[in-house]
């Protein structure tokens, strides 16, 4: 192809599953673009194809909106054929894909400054409602100077439905979340999952979970803990492990609730004591060239020295004052107080910073409701002060809080599954909400509700199978509902004999009713007429009409029939 709509064709960047990557030219700005073909020619039904084009376009102009400097800027969507394209920003650079393949180590600190500018990203795009739903390496551009992009906004979930209909290989579902590897319903948590999966990468050097097949990967992102990443590599800090295990939670209520409050954690790590305090800022990687911000930093740094001096000072005096100063001896010829012991400056900051600041920010989180974020921060600090009450406290009250909020949330998803008709959810949105409160009325209302309600309709399959199983004469499916022994060998002689002797046999059932003495034992009562041709005579004939009654009993969530009346 030499063009795509008023578009000249440069190169060839990549391929893949629906599409192609181009480097083109706008040749009415002169500006290098990239475009990304997308072919809903493959897919055949013509109404599915018509549904994905539009999505695909109305999800592509809501992307275009965001406006970000580590997002992709989308300039312009069009049709030409059976060619569906997206015009993008170009980014001469490398995939941090590529990087990790590369073999390239990553520090601490360009973790973290990578890590914060990717959180940045997609919570602009969540706050402006736009999920990503495929987080990856080879989705994050890294230009020359190491800023990172982000690719495919308002394109994955579009791309993912075509390539799911034409029965192309998605390719590995690495950096899924499990509500999405198991078709659920996602939400922004998805994606925080995602970033989980990209940190634990950038430390270990290999992904979260791994495996030979698709099928296993599916099945450690649902059933296995990741492996632990403070072991993998020597040099970084144990704060990461807590931070990816928040991350990569199987329950998205145990995730981080937002990119910011990842962020905010990421960026504590790089404020260790035992590191160079800086001010933000992105460096310039060109050599002899000054940037704004670090003229910033020179002109600021003084200013913030001195001010953490004054700060220190003070602190000193405060601490010295309510520690040291009442045991402290008095001199004979002087009315003045001596310290025998003061601690060193560093020591009175550190205090001050791990029980004053942290506190007051975990109070304020949970205030703000984010329970969450108070359980992880106060996790962290009592690891560096177990006997630290007032945490432990708050600590309680975080988790108590968010087993309220989860008892509410699954208490709806309940009523409203029992509302449409799903007994089976309901049931378990109830065992969830029992588990954490077990005194809750209207969850063992519900679940009694639904349990009687699902009852009902295995209870009426037994029936149906049974009446089928007669008509058919299937006799191990007429005794596979029979639970005694006795009864089993009673019924079998009376269907063998049915069976043998008539044909064309017709079971008419009516008028069912259910009786449930307990949750485990019901009565099932119907009309029931059974009609036959003899095989001796040729004749139809009437072999039984009347009332039956079915003594049942729940064995291991299966009703069996117990006895006749």
């Amino acid at each position: 192809m030499k063009t795509i709509g008023k578009y000249q064709i440069i190169d060839l960047l990549g391929k893949g599953a629906m599409g192609v990557v181009y480097k083109a030219l706008d040749p009415d700005i002169d500006r290098q673009v990239a475009i990304k073909t997308i072919r809903f020619d493959l897919i055949s039904e013509e109404s599915e194809k018509n549904d994905l084009m539009l999505r695909f376009v109305r999800e592509a102009r809501a992307a275009g909106k965001l406006v970000h400097p580590n997002i992709i800027t989308i300039y312009d969507v069009g049709k030409e054929a059976d060619l569906t394209y997206i015009v993008m920003q170009y980014i001469e650079g490398k995939s941090l894909q590529n990087l990790i393949v590369s073999g390239r180590k990553f520090s601490n600190r360009d973790i973290v400054h990578l890590m914060t500018q990717l959180c940045d990203a997609l919570e602009y795009a969540h706050q402006h409602g736009i999920v990503h739903r495929d987080i990856k390496p080879a989705n994050i551009l890294l230009d020359k100077t190491g800023k990172p992009y982000v690719v495919d906004f308002g394109v994955a979930r579009v791309e993912m439905s075509t390539i799911t209909q034409t029965g192309a290989t998605i390719g590995t579902p690495s950096y899924m979340s499990p509500e999405q590897v198991m078709g659920k319903k996602i939400d922004k948590r998805s994606d925080i999952f995602s970033l989980g999966a990209i940190l634990y990468e950038l430390i270990t050097g290999r992904r979260p979970f791994e495996g030979e097949s698709i099928t296993t990967v599916i099945y450690k992102i649902i059933n296995e803990e990741v492996p632990s990443s403070s072991k993998a590599r020597k040099g970084f800090s144990e704060e990461f492990e807590a931070i990816i295990d928040k991350a990569l939670a199987k329950d998205a209520d145990q995730r981080y609730q937002s990119c910011e409050d990842l962020a905010c954690d990421l960026k504590k790590i790089v404020l260790k004591p035992d590191e160079t305090l800086t001010i933000s800022g992105q460096k310039d990687l060109y050599p002899g060239k000054e940037t704004e911000s670090a003229e910033k930093k020179r002109i600021l740094l003084p200013l913030f020295i001195a001010g953490a001096v004054i700060v220190i000072g003070a602190s000193g005096f405060l601490l010295y004052q309510k520690f040291w100063s009442k045991s402290a001896p008095v001199a004979a010829d002087q009315g003045i107080q001596l310290k025998t012991a003061l601690p060193p400056p560093r020591a009175m900051l550190s205090v001050l910073e791990t029980f004053e600041t942290e506190m007051d920010r975990l109070k304020r989180s949970y205030e703000r409701g984010d329970y969450s974020v108070v359980v992880s921060r106060a996790q962290v600090l009592l690891k560096k002060e177990e006997s630290n009450q007032a945490v432990r406290e708050l600590l309680t009250q975080a988790r108590e809080k968010l087993k309220a909020n989860s008892a509410a949330q699954y208490l709806t998803s309940g009523k409203q599954n029992y509302e449409n008709g799903r007994y089976g959810p309901c049931l378990k949105d109830m065992e969830k909400v029992l588990g954490i409160d077990k005194d809750n009325e209207e969850a063992q209302r519900y679940h009694t509700l639904a349990d009687k309600a699902l009852s009902k309709i295995q209870i009426r399959q037994v029936v149906e199978r049974q009446r089928l199983a007669e008509e058919q004469k299937d006799l191990l499916a007429f005794l596979s509902d029979i639970a005694p022994e006795a009864l089993k060998a009673e019924k079998k002689n009376d269907a063998t004999f049915l069976f043998n002797n008539f044909d064309e046999i017709k079971s008419h059932i009516s008028n069912l009713s259910i009786e449930f003495g307990d949750s485990d034992h019901a009565d099932v009562g119907f009309s029931r007429m059974l009609v036959a041709v003899d095989k001796r005579t040729k004749k139809k004939r009437v072999l039984f009409e009347g009332k039956k009654t079915l003594k049942m009993l729940r064995q291991k969530k299966t009703w069996k029939i117990m006895g006749y009346d």
